[in-house]
C-alpha cells in the first residue's frame, strides 16, 4: 500500500501539468472565445491526422497522397498560428475552409475516389466546419459540400479511367479505411468534448455570475435600508428638538442632556457615512491600494489619541500596547481605516467601567494587531456573518446604532493588503478581534500602488 502512495501524488500534479499544457494549446476562455477555442481543437487533430497519415499513406504505398499531405499539415499551422497568436479568427476559419475543400478534391482524385475514404473525410470536414463558422454561413459551406461532393461522384461515374484504384491490394484498402475511421472517431469525440466543455464552463460562469449579481442586489437593498432608517433617524431627532425649541422654552440642564445625546448619534452617524462612502467606493470605482514600509506604533498614534477620548466619554479604559520600531507592508489610510472601525466596534459593545486592549505580536513573517474588549461578546453562530451585509443592525450597551458596515470595510481593505482577520469572542465575557499583516523586510523601501 505505501509503494503506491507517490504514484498517486505524482499523478495529480502531472494531471494538472497536462491540463494546462492543453489549455495553452487551446487558448483560455480569458483570451480566446469559445468558437476559437473549438477551432483551435479543430486544427491540432487534423493536424495530427495529417502528421500520421503522412506515414501511414507511405506504408501502405499511397505515396502521392503522403506528398499532398506535407503542404496540408502546413496549411493546419498557418490557420492555427493566424487564430491562436494572431486573434485573426475569421479570415482563419476562411482559408481553412477554402483550402479544405481543395484538398477533398484532391485527395479524393489521388486516393481511389468513392472507393477510398475520401467521403467520409469529406464528411468529418462538414462536421468541424459547422463547428467553426458563423452561424450564418452554415448553409452555405453545406451547399458547397453537397455540390463538391456529388460533382466529384458523377466525375468518376463518367470518367472512372480518370480516379483509378490506387491500393496494392485489398487489404490495404481495408486498412486505410479502418484508420480513417479510429481517427475520425477520436476527433469528433475530442471536438464534442471540447464543446461541451466549453459550453458546462460558460454556463458555470453564468451561474456565477447571476450570483454576485444576486448578492450586489441584496447590498444595494441593505444599504437602501440604512439609508432610510439609520440616517433618517438623527436627522428626525435633530428636527424635533428644532421644532420644540422653537415652540416652546428648555430648561438649560435639559437642553444640555439633549445636545448630548444629539452629539453622541451625531458623532455614530458621521462614522456610519464614512464607512458608507468608503465601502460605495471599493463596489464602484476600485479602490487604488498603496502598499509602503510603515512604522504600526506611528501611523496608528493618531487615530488611538482620538479613540482614547470616545473610550473615556463612555466610561472606558483604552490601553496602548503597540509595540515600538514593528514595521509592516500596508496601506496606510486602509490600516487606520480598519483600526478605527475595529476599535469604536469594542467601544459600542463594551458596558461602562469596561476595558479595551490593543496591543501587537509577532508570528513569524507576519504582525498580528489585537483589540481585546470585555464587551458583551458574540456568539460562535454569528462569526460569519458579522463581515457581511446579512449581519442585522445592532444597538451597543448605550444604544449605539450600527449595521455591520465597519466589519465589512474591514475584511475587504484587510485582504487588499494580503492580510487576515478573524475574531474569537465569549459571551458576556468579551471579544477578541485579530488583523494579520505582513512584517516588512529592509528591502521594502518604496511604495507599491495596486489597482
Amino acid at each position: 500500500m505505501s509503494a503506491s502512495l507517490p504514484l498517486k501524488n505524482n499523478y495529480i500534479p502531472m494531471k494538472k501539468d497536462i491540463m494546462q499544457f492543453w489549455t495553452k494549446l487551446m487558448g483560455s476562455p480569458q483570451t480566446h472565445t469559445l468558437e476559437a477555442i473549438i477551432f483551435h481543437t479543430a486544427c491540432i487533430f487534423t493536424g495530427l491526422l495529417f502528421i500520421c497519415s503522412i506515414f501511414f499513406n507511405y506504408l501502405i504505398g499511397l505515396y502521392t497522397l503522403s506528398i499532398l499531405l506535407v503542404p496540408a499539415v502546413f496549411s493546419v499551422s498557418l490557420v492555427y498560428y493566424l487564430s491562436k497568436f494572431k486573434y485573426k479568427l475569421n479570415l482563419a476559419i476562411t482559408i481553412f475552409c477554402v483550402i479544405g475543400n481543395l484538398l477533398f478534391i484532391a485527395f479524393f482524385l489521388n486516393n481511389s475516389g468513392i472507393n477510398g475514404p475520401g467521403l467520409v473525410i469529406y464528411l468529418l470536414f462538414f462536421f468541424l466546419v459547422i463547428s467553426i463558422v458563423p452561424k450564418s454561413q452554415r448553409f452555405g459551406w453545406m451547399g458547397v459540400n453537397i455540390i463538391v461532393a456529388i460533382s466529384l461522384i458523377l466525375f468518376q461515374y463518367y470518367n472512372p479511367e480518370a480516379v483509378p484504384f490506387n491500393y496494392k491490394n485489398d487489404f490495404s484498402r481495408h486498412l486505410d479505411l479502418s484508420y480513417v475511421y479510429f481517427f475520425t472517431l477520436i476527433i469528433i469525440y475530442f471536438i464534442l468534448t471540447s464543446i461541451i466543455s466549453s459550453y458546462n464552463r460558460e454556463r458555470l460562469l453564468a451561474e456565477k455570475r447571476a450570483e454576485q449579481l444576486e448578492i450586489a442586489n441584496q447590498s444595494k437593498n441593505k444599504l437602501f435600508s440604512i439609508l432610510a432608517h439609520d440616517l433618517r433617524s438623527p436627522l428626525n431627532s435633530i428636527q424635533s428638538f428644532l421644532e420644540i425649541s422653537m415652540e416652546m422654552e428648555i430648561e438649560e440642564d435639559e437642553k444640555r442632556t439633549i445636545n448630548s445625546s444629539l452629539l453622541k448619534e451625531t458623532k455614530y452617524t458621521g462614522q456610519m457615512l464614512i464607512n458608507l462612502l468608503s465601502w460605495s467606493k471599493t463596489q464602484m470605482e476600485g479602490v487604488n491600494v498603496r502598499l509602503i514600509r510603515i512604522e504600526l506604533a506611528k501611523v496608528l498614534e493618531t487615530t488611538l489619541l482620538l479613540q482614547t477620548s470616545l473610550a473615556e466619554e463612555k466610561g472606558l479604559t483604552l490601553n496602548n500596547r503597540i509595540q515600538q520600531h514593528v514595521h509592516v507592508i500596508a496601506d496606510r489610510d486602509m490600516m487606520e481605516l480598519i483600526i478605527r472601525n475595529l476599535i469604536n466596534n469594542a467601544i459600542k459593545f463594551t458596558p461602562a467601567g469596561g476595558e479595551i486592549t490593543i496591543s501587537s505580536e509577532i508570528h513569524g513573517a507576519e504582525c498580528w494587531i489585537k483589540i481585546q474588549d470585555t464587551g458583551v461578546g458574540i456568539a460562535r453562530h454569528d462569526y460569519d456573518n458579522i463581515f457581511s451585509l446579512h449581519s442585522e443592525s445592532t444597538y451597543g450597551t448605550n444604544q449605539e446604532k450600527g449595521v455591520g458596515l465597519g466589519l465589512v470595510l474591514c475584511k475587504e481593505f484587510i485582504a487588499m493588503q494580503n492580510g487576515r482577520i478573524w475574531v474569537e469572542s465569549t459571551v458576556n465575557v468579551g471579544t477578541a478581534f485579530f488583523v494579520s499583516i505582513n512584517l516588512a523586510s529592509q528591502a521594502d523601501l518604496f511604495p507599491l500602488h495596486l489597482n
